[in-house]
């Protein structure tokens, strides 16, 4: 997850992870030297959060989205944000995968 989030999520240069970043350091103070905090707080909400919607994508697994809440940090901590998270399971042996992390509009 971490690798994800390093990479697309929070990465300010990514062509389609940029404007995420953005948003999750304008909306939540939270940017690559955060990354450890976002990823407890997506794994403590998924753990919280209801499953969204599932699909199966062929023949790559089923994916699932699950909007999980992350609270800010320094002068943004009283907001809380819902995260959409995606996760595919390609193998029913493995454990789900991150593909992508946002914040919802």
């Amino acid at each position: 997850m971490r690798y994800k989030l390093l990479t697309y999520s929070l990465a300010k240069s990514h062509r389609s992870g940029g404007a995420k970043a953005r948003g999750f350091e304008r909306i939540l103070g939270i940017t690559t030297e955060n990354v450890e905090y976002l990823e407890g707080e997506i794994s403590r909400g998924i753990l919280i959060t209801p499953i969204a919607r599932v699909r199966t994508t062929h023949p790559f697994g089923i994916t699932c989205v699950v909007d999980c809440p992350v609270r800010g940090l320094g002068n943004l901590s009283a907001r809380v944000a819902p995260a959409r998270t995606a996760w595919i399971f390609s193998d029913p042996e493995a454990a789900p995968r991150l593909t992508s992390a946002y914040l919802k509009p």
